[in-house]
């Protein structure tokens, strides 16, 4: 095999890998946006309640001991870790830079009343 069929071959495969893996990006992404979707109506509530809030890292977590609906929130968090990887992945950052920049976006959308987590690990309300 001469050097530019060679060529020719790694490139199909790379171009090839590149679109097998958007292709799986993309249904992984549907298949969490979905889970996401049917668990926010119990994570909605749950805010309203003050059961849970956001921490700076852009996850759920537990404002009090009262502590219900404990697989969503780990659910939640688990499908939120995998997104922010694939963007980390995507983008070529760290995942905490994702985390970080997630966490600000989650603090300008939060609603009157939700509670919040300041690094320091201090809760607020909004």
């Amino acid at each position: 095999m001469n050097k530019r069929n060679f060529f020719v071959m790694g490139f199909a495969a790379f171009v090839c890998s590149v679109i097998l893996t958007q292709t799986c990006f993309a249904g992984n992404i549907r298949q969490i946006k979905q889970r996401m979707k049917q668990r926010l109506p119990v994570i909605v509530k749950m805010k309203h309640q003050g059961i849970i809030g956001e921490n700076s890292s852009g996850y759920l977590e537990f404002v009090t001991n009262r502590k219900i609906n404990v697989n969503v929130v780990k659910e939640e968090n688990k499908d939120r870790k995998m997104v922010y990887s694939m963007i980390a992945s995507q983008q070529g950052v760290s995942i905490q830079k994702v985390e970080n920049l997630r966490a600000l976006q989650i603090v300008r959308k939060a609603g009157k009343g939700d509670y919040l987590k300041r690094k320091n690990g201090t809760w607020y309300r909004k």
